[in-house]
């Protein structure tokens, strides 16, 4: 079964202009004409991180979505690739490349919580990247996911129960990923060595208000 076009470049999927979304029609085009299964993989964090040349390994590709080398933000909106999957041939691999976020060019701080938030309802893959440790500054970025509430509903009723929502949109979460970039340190705790998920878990216990789902993650 044919796969649909394979894009030799990246394209821009939701244009962000003047802090309105649109999207685009060329590459919606694209994605309608893929008939095999897709995994989905987008990436969200701090502009100016390293976001676009992970996602570029991930395509095994030195070039491809763009790379600035200086303080302003390089990608605006969301930017997709439609690439063979690497490991899984029936199987096409869609990397989401998304603008960064505390961008201090950007008026208005909710345009993040809405790059935030379709990342998430895109993706059966989330990334979540940050800068060489897990941190109080890093964990506060999180609260874009509580904030989903209010910008999507599940249910159609206009009368709805906050609680029960957020239950609901865990449900349609993808998988979480957390990349720390840079990380030095010894992974170990209380003189004991520690995994990687207990690194994570050990945070999130720290910081008040950080509820878990099995597999997921939100912030409440």
């Amino acid at each position: 079964m044919a796969s649909g076009p394979i894009m030799l470049v990246p394209m821009c999927l939701v244009e962000n202009k003047n802090e309105q979304f649109s999207v685009n029609r060329k590459a919606l085009k694209i994605l309608s004409k893929i008939s095999q299964p897709v995994v989905v993989v987008a990436i969200v964090g701090v502009y100016r991180t390293g976001k676009s040349y992970l996602m570029n390994c991930l395509a095994r590709e030195k070039l491809g979505f763009p790379l600035g080398s200086t303080v302003q933000s390089e990608t605006k909106g969301i930017w997709m690739w439609c690439v063979p999957h690497p490991s899984k041939p029936s199987h096409t691999l869609v990397l989401l490349d998304t603008e960064g976020l505390g961008d201090v060019e950007k008026g208005d701080p909710k345009n993040d919580s809405w790059i935030f938030a379709l990342a998430v309802l895109l993706s059966s893959m989330f990334v979540y990247n940050s800068m060489s440790t897990i941190n109080h500054d890093a964990l506060e970025k999180l609260h874009y996911v509580a904030e989903l509430t209010e910008l999507i509903r599940a249910k159609s009723s206009p009368v709805s129960n906050r609680a029960e929502d957020s239950t609901e949109f865990v449900s349609f979460f993808p998988d979480f990923i957390w990349t720390v970039r840079d990380f030095t340190l010894e992974l170990k705790l209380n003189g004991r060595p520690i995994t990687e998920d207990e690194y994570l878990e050990n945070a999130l216990r720290l910081i008040q208000g950080i509820r878990t789902w099995p597999g997921k993650w939100m912030v409440q």
